[in-house]
């Protein structure tokens, strides 16, 4: 594996740092900057210590203080034998499958780095992250999660939200995100609905759009890939991107 950075602890003046640089996670949100200090991993340049690229390990996801909400995306089959007919229906169930598990999240890196250097970065990084769970095993869920950021077009708009979430949100999703960073989207599940809605429903980019990476997830994306996460089944309520998952031994 290619070292880009040093891991060292996180210091009080990373975040100021890392702010002033507009850092972007692999969500495309700006980082949750007040987490304590021991979720943080850090890879620093050897030569100025700067940071170069981080991600968070939260040991265990939706316990406190909201729970953390997600589509599961399954399928209904309808058929008439009489008719001839058959027809599987995607589906999206909202739901909190992923309680208690455990979550990478805030992978960033600095805009110094091309995408080959950022990977490299991010793979040291989750590595890292799997090294800490070996060691205190028990303080981890049975799978790490990894949500990864959906599509959006050339506006910035994300078709899934238009086609579904904007329904029953009129605000700025992203103001919103702004606003209240990770707690939006527990306040947003409260305005969706809890039946399990039809794919077909949704307009045909909301429909597409639906466990796609969008551009701000694909370095994250490979990363991740190399260490043996893959698709859940699940995605992300806001934007429709995918949550990966790693079972961990």
């Amino acid at each position: 594996m290619t070292e880009i950075g040093s891991l060292r602890s996180w210091r009080p003046e990373d975040a100021a740092q890392i702010r002033a640089a507009g850092w972007r996670n692999q969500t495309g949100a700006t980082l949750q900057l007040d987490a304590p200090a021991e979720q943080w991993l850090l890879l620093a340049d050897p030569s100025d210590d700067r940071p170069l690229a981080c991600l968070r390990l939260v040991e265990r996801l939706g316990l406190a203080p909201l729970p953390r909400y997600s589509y599961h995306l399954g399928q209904i089959v309808h058929a008439a034998s009489e008719l001839g007919l058959f027809r599987a229906q995607p589906t999206l169930l909202l739901g909190n499958d992923h309680t208690g598990e455990s979550e990478l999240a805030d992978l960033a890196c600095a805009s110094e780095l091309d995408a080959s250097q950022q990977q490299a970065a991010l793979v040291q990084l989750i590595d890292a992250a799997l090294q800490r769970i070996s060691a205190q095993r028990d303080r981890y869920g049975r799978q790490l999660v990894l949500e990864l950021a959906g599509p959006r077009d050339a506006s910035g708009a994300s078709p899934f939200w238009l086609g579904l979430g904007a329904n029953f949100y009129s605000g700025d999703p992203v103001a919103a995100e702004v606003q209240l960073g990770e707690a939006w989207r527990s306040h947003l599940a409260a305005l969706l609905p809890r039946q399990t809605l039809y794919l077909s429903f949704l307009s045909a980019e909301a429909q597409a759009a639906v466990g796609q990476v969008g551009a701000s997830g694909l370095v994250a994306e490979a990363a991740a890939a190399s260490l043996g996460f893959a698709d859940s089944s699940h995605v992300r309520i806001d934007d429709g991107g995918p949550v990966w998952g790693l079972r961990l031994a």
